[in-house]
């Protein structure tokens, strides 16, 4: 059975990042929102490792449509 995506979000001074990760594989995107409203996109491969650095480094739940709202504006 497929585990579903995990999704999280750490909003730093002046920018947020929000990152998917697909447990099954350690695949997944990272969206970062810069202050102009512009998106970068990045296709990221994480190691079995990845939930506890994203606790470390502060990065908190966030929905999946939170997310998939904002990946939607890369694409137009």
């Amino acid at each position: 059975m497929k585990n579903l995506p995990q999704y999280f979000k750490r909003v730093f001074d002046d920018y947020q990042v929000l990152v998917k990760v697909n447990p099954d594989d350690y695949t997944g995107t990272e969206l970062i929102i810069h202050p102009d409203g512009k998106i970068e996109k990045t296709e990221v491969e994480f190691d079995e490792e990845i939930f506890e650095d994203l606790q470390v480094d502060e990065f908190v739940n966030c929905s999946p449509l939170e997310f998939n709202l904002h990946l939607a504006k890369t694409k137009s």
